[in-house]
């Protein structure tokens, strides 16, 4: 599948290259992979593209694997800057409500039910 799809890869930020009998060599990764778990990425979007998947929806598909791979981890520290920062970015997205496979990324409390979690009720 990786020489199969080895332009797809290219396409995406991928840098790879045949190393041996059965082995491969990562040189590069999109930016938004730095520091995840790259062979997990590798391999879902080799699972994907060998599906057979096509035109727009290949690449809504493609990119919704990638985000979800760089996404925040639950329990992963960010500083106030990076906080910020993911807020606007989120505020900049055309469906802000829901992550790409729909879970959300915000919820609406009203000041009755915050009142209620904090024992003012």
């Amino acid at each position: 599948l990786l020489e199969v799809h080895a332009d797809a890869l290219i396409e995406y930020g991928f840098g790879i290259e045949h190393f041996g009998d059965r082995t491969y060599l990562v040189r590069s990764v999109p930016a938004v992979l730095q520091g995840k778990n790259v062979a997990h990425s590798v391999t879902e979007l080799l699972d994907l593209l060998g599906e057979g998947v096509k035109g727009d929806n290949r690449e809504e598909e493609i990119a919704a694997s990638l985000a979800c791979h760089s996404a925040v981890l639950a329990g992963q520290s960010l500083s106030q800057e990076e906080m910020a920062d993911l807020i606007r970015q989120l505020e900049q997205t055309s469906n802000s409500r829901t992550c790409p496979h729909g879970r959300p990324t915000m919820i609406h409390l009203s000041a009755s039910q915050l009142e209620k979690g904090f024992g003012r009720r």
